[in-house]
């Protein structure tokens, strides 16, 4: 793909300074790494005459392809079949991902496989992007409303590109944030390779115009219906967001391209590959071999000399006429040095591991194939992994939201929808890199039996439930609504339509107004009944105690009054 001549075109026509980047040489490099295909590495030329250097032959490295393999083991990490986007407004979240979250946008565009793919593209190139756009839209062409002439006015549906980091053109950026940009992809026009170019320009007053158009191979323009015309989409949110790799980009700093998994580390991929290549060649050179006379062969019509029985030409080396130790033969049988040839690729499977940020040990040679250790297997060498992941979960779930928040943005203002592109955006993740889900299951069940954790919380965190959807699947025990009565958080309305689910809230309300009235008329009840009591009390007491007093008297004890008294004791009642 010739940069330079999209680079150009684009200067030239909208006044561009755009400089392009040193990162579509590293990239090219990269993907030669992704495709086992670096030259000068994995096809070399070695020489077979010690004495004439003009004899060679070319070879071809045996390769592992581990920098796909490392590149799709990291995207199941950040973004596989359980994550989710959750929308805090029904009719955004039915538009984005349907009813059965399947089908929407996100289905029409087959987004989580494409998205998954878009993750794994940006782990070997370093960045990938996602780019939205309107099908079959609809413009203003009233070439006499010239305020208006080209503003978007709707369209059939919305489509997702993914785009690859050497399709991405930045035309402006700050802090390596991409603010205006171009993606190139290629196509055929009758029979040639042309490249169809879409641009992304901010206007003065912060919303994004968008065009696209056709160039051929030498920056000319290519006349196209439908194509060429400069679309207002009066929107501020832009219609691209990035997936970065995180990382220092060493090669252009304030660039908002990432850089490769493997970079800085192509040596270790090198050794890799010459540890399998040894290993693969031990096996070749390393065949049986049988040193025979000459007088054991023998010769077709055409004169054409024959083995005594039919097998691989390696089998059978004709040793002249000298007799050899063994007589008319003799056994060749080197021998394989399997375990040292193993254990040297597994060292540098280690080494390649840790340099991706997949922490040691995250590959074993394992009979015939190099294998990945499971999240409960893996459990000692996975911290440096954990940490990478969180880091880079940051920029994964920006780009989530960013596209969500384009598709609403466009729903509502170019396709009429009724969704809220303001909405709250939550990007639910699968952390069971942390832990596997088996442990943190057990985990949350067992906070649930302490009442550490609700139901309400239990669901939203394993089925992706807002608080809402969650308390709505969540029936409460007897003994739970009764605690919730006794602590003041559910009311007697709640605690009655939990009783009698089919009684409507004007029946509750009504009943449970007769049953204070009840509880009053039993409380007053109660009240006057135990005054009573507490009068006739206080009269046995009196007489008890005046009784003993006169008996006191009736057996001379006297009666003795403290000083300060002001009592009569001759008017005592008794």
């Amino acid at each position: 793909m010739n940069y330079q001549v999209v680079i150009d075109y684009i200067n030239r026509k909208y006044g561009k300074d755009v400089k392009k980047s040193v990162m579509y040489d590293r990239i090219a490099e990269w993907r030669h790494w992704l495709e086992g295909n670096v030259k000068g590495f994995h096809e070399f030329h070695k020489k077979m005459d010690l004495n004439d250097d003009t004899k060679s032959v070319k070879l071809h490295r045996h390769k592992t392809n581990m920098l796909l393999k490392g590149s799709e083991d990291w995207a199941s990490i950040l973004l596989n079949e359980k994550t989710r986007i959750v929308i805090e407004d029904e009719k955004s979240q039915e538009f984005v991902m349907g009813k059965d979250e399947i089908s929407g946008v996100f289905g029409d565009n087959d987004f989580w496989r494409n998205a998954n793919e878009l993750v794994a593209t940006s782990r070997w190139s370093g960045t990938g992007a996602f780019e939205v756009y309107v099908r079959k839209m609809k413009m203003n062409d009233d070439e006499e409303d010239a305020e208006n002439y080209g503003r978007l006015l709707g369209g059939a549906s919305i489509g997702i590109n993914y785009l690859c980091a050497d399709q991405i053109i930045p035309i402006s950026y700050e802090n390596s944030i991409m603010k205006e940009a171009a993606f190139i992809s290629s196509r055929q026009i009758d029979g040639k390779e042309v490249s169809l170019v879409s641009i992304h320009l901010l206007n003065d007053d912060g919303t994004y115009d968008i065009e696209s158009f056709y160039l051929d191979e030498h920056g000319t323009y290519i006349e196209k219906e439908g194509y060429g015309q400069m679309v207002h989409t009066g929107s501020p949110v832009p219609w691209f967001s990035l997936i970065r790799k995180s990382g220092v980009n060493i090669f252009d700093y304030d660039s908002p391209f990432g850089v490769s998994i493997i970079s800085g580390a192509e040596d270790v991929l090198k050794g890799l590959d010459c540890a399998f290549d040894n290993f693969i060649t031990d096996f070749k050179l390393g065949r049986k071999m049988v040193l025979m006379s000459s007088s054991m062969f023998s010769t077709d019509e055409e004169g054409k000399v024959l083995a005594p029985q039919e097998a691989e030409e390696q089998l059978f080396i004709n040793a002249g006429d000298k007799i050899l130790d063994g007589g008319m033969y003799q056994e060749y049988n080197p021998s394989l040095r399997v375990s040292d040839n193993a254990a040297g690729v597994q060292k540098m499977l280690d080494l390649f591991s840790m340099r991706i940020g997949l922490g040691a040990k995250r590959y074993v040679l394992e009979g015939s194939q190099i294998t990945s250790t499971t999240a409960t297997q893996w459990i000692g060498e996975r911290q440096e992994m954990v940490q990478n992941a969180n880091k880079e979960m940051i920029c994964i779930e920006k780009a989530l939201k960013e596209v969500t928040k384009a598709i609403l943005w466009i729903g509502k203002n170019i396709l009429g929808e009724k969704v809220n592109p303001d909405a709250l955006i939550t990007v639910m993740a699968d952390d069971s890199y942390i832990i596997d889900a088996d442990t943190e299951r057990a985990q949350w069940l067992s906070d649930l039996q302490m009442g550490i954790r609700s139901k309400a919380e239990f669901r939203m965190h394993f089925y992706g439930e807002s608080e809402e959807e969650a308390k709505k699947h969540v029936t409460p025990t007897f003994a739970e609504i009764t605690k919730g009565l006794e602590l003041g958080v559910v009311s007697l309305e709640e605690m009655r339509r939990y009783l009698f689910p089919y009684e409507t809230e004007e029946q509750a309300k009504k009943r449970i107004e007769e049953i204070k009235a009840q509880n009053d008329e039993l409380q007053n009840e109660a009240f006057e009944k135990q005054m009573a009591q507490t009068e006739q009390q206080r009269e046995a007491d009196f007489n008890f105690a005046r009784g003993q007093a006169q008996q006191d008297v009736e057996d001379g004890d006297s009666l003795e009054l403290p000083e300060d008294s002001d009592l009569d004791i001759n008017n005592v009642p008794f």
